[in-house]
C-alpha cells in the first residue's frame, strides 16, 4: 500500500513539473513571436556562379538556390483601389488584331523612393507597372521600358533595378513570365502598357508616350529583348543584361542595342553569348563588360548599370543626342575603369 502511495506521489510530482515546464516553453515561444523582426528568409536565385546546369532555352542556370535573410520594408503611405473590366482592341506588328479582355484589380503602393507600383491581369499574365509618383500631376507623357525576366524567375528579383529605371523618368512594365526567350510575353506587356494610356480607369491614363518604348531584359530575358525588338518595330532600343543571345536571332536586330555583360559571369559566358550578339547586330550597338561582374550584378548593384542604361534610353526615347558621346570611343563609358572590353559601332 505504501508503495502504491509513493508511486502516486511521484506521478503527481512528475505531472506538475511537466506542466510547469510546458508553460515556460509556451511563454518563451509567445515572447519570441511578439519580438519577431521584419527580416524573413527568402530564396535568392542565381546567388552563385557555381553548380550550374544547361537550360533548355540555350543558357545555363543555377541548379539550386541559396537562402539568405532580407529585410522587408513596408513603406506604404497611400493605397487606392480601382476595379475595371474591359474589352480592348490590341494591335502589334507581329500578330493580327485581336480582342483581349483584361480584368484588372489595381493597387498602388507608394515606396520610400517616390516610385509607385500596380499590377493587373492581362493576356494571361500578371503585369506590374513601376512609375514615379511625380508624373501624376505632370502634363507630359513618358516613354516606357518593357522588362523580361531571367529563366525561372519573375520581376520580383529585379525590383531595385526597375525602381531605378522608374526614378529615371520612365514607366516600367514587367510580368511574371519565367520562360521569356522568344519575346512573345514582352510584346504582350507592350500591348498592355499602351492600352493603359487610353484606359480612363488607369492611374496612367494619358500619361504614356505610346510612340517610345525600349525592350529590356536579363539573362533569358536579354534574349527576349533582342527577339522582341527584332519582331516588333514599336521598340526603339534594346538593353540586354547578360543576355543568353543566339547569333542567328541577334543578326535580325537593327534596333539600337546596348549589351552589358560581366567578366566573372559563369552562367552566361560573355564571349559565348553576349559579345557574339553584339558582333552580328546590324544597328547602332555597344558592348561592355563589368569588371568582376557576375550573373546577378545588375540585381545586386543596379546603379552601376543604370547610370549608363538611362543615358542609353535617353538617346533613343527622349531624343537626347548629346548622350551619344557617352557611348562613343573615348567617351565616359569607354574610360570608366569599372567596365572593360568596350566596343561600339554605328553610334
Amino acid at each position: 500500500m505504501k508503495r502504491i502511495k509513493s508511486f502516486i506521489s511521484l506521478l503527481l510530482v512528475a505531472i506538475i513539473i511537466f506542466s510547469f515546464s510546458s508553460c515556460i516553453k509556451l511563454d518563451f515561444l509567445k515572447k519570441d513571436e511578439e519580438n519577431e523582426s521584419t527580416t524573413v528568409p527568402s530564396t535568392v536565385p542565381y546567388a552563385s556562379d557555381s553548380n550550374i546546369v544547361p537550360d533548355t532555352q540555350g543558357e545555363t542556370v543555377v541548379s539550386d538556390t541559396v537562402s539568405e535573410t532580407q529585410t522587408v520594408t513596408q513603406p506604404v503611405t497611400q493605397t487606392y483601389n480601382q476595379q475595371n473590366t474591359q474589352s480592348q482592341q490590341v494591335q502589334n506588328t507581329v500578330t493580327p488584331q485581336t480582342t483581349v479582355s483584361a480584368t484588372q484589380t489595381v493597387t498602388s503602393l507608394i515606396t520610400e523612393t517616390g516610385v509607385a507600383t500596380y499590377s493587373a491581369e492581362y493576356s494571361g499574365r500578371t503585369q506590374t507597372v513601376f512609375y514615379s509618383q511625380s508624373i501624376i500631376n505632370s502634363t507630359s507623357t513618358y516613354p516606357v521600358l518593357v522588362f523580361a525576366n531571367g529563366t525561372g524567375f519573375d520581376y520580383k528579383l529585379y525590383e531595385n533595378l526597375l525602381i531605378e529605371f522608374a526614378e529615371g523618368g520612365y514607366i516600367v512594365v514587367a510580368n511574371n513570365e519565367t520562360m521569356a526567350a522568344d519575346g512573345t510575353a514582352q510584346i504582350a506587356s507592350l500591348d498592355f502598357i499602351i492600352s493603359e494610356n487610353s484606359n480612363s480607369s488607369s492611374v496612367l491614363y494619358k500619361k504614356i508616350n505610346t510612340e517610345k518604348a525600349a525592350a529590356v531584359g536579363h539573362s533569358q530575358g536579354g534574349r527576349s529583348a533582342v527577339n522582341a525588338a527584332a519582331k516588333d518595330s514599336r521598340f526603339d532600343c534594346v538593353l540586354s543584361l547578360a543576355g543568353s543571345n543566339y547569333t542567328e536571332e541577334a543578326e535580325l536586330l537593327s534596333t539600337p542595342a546596348l549589351f552589358m555583360a560581366g567578366t566573372r559571369d559563369m552562367i552566361v559566358n560573355a564571349d559565348k553569348w553576349v559579345k557574339p550578339a553584339y558582333d552580328v547586330a546590324k544597328g547602332p550597338a555597344v558592348y561592355v563588360s563589368l569588371v568582376n561582374g557576375v550573373h546577378t550584378s545588375c540585381c545586386n548593384n543596379p546603379e552601376t548599370y543604370t547610370v549608363y542604361a538611362i543615358q542609353w534610353f535617353d538617346i533613343w526615347l527622349k531624343n537626347d543626342t548629346n548622350a551619344k558621346a557617352t557611348f562613343r570611343n573615348g567617351g565616359t563609358l569607354a574610360n570608366d575603369s569599372a567596365w572593360t572590353e568596350f566596343s561600339c559601332k554605328n553610334i
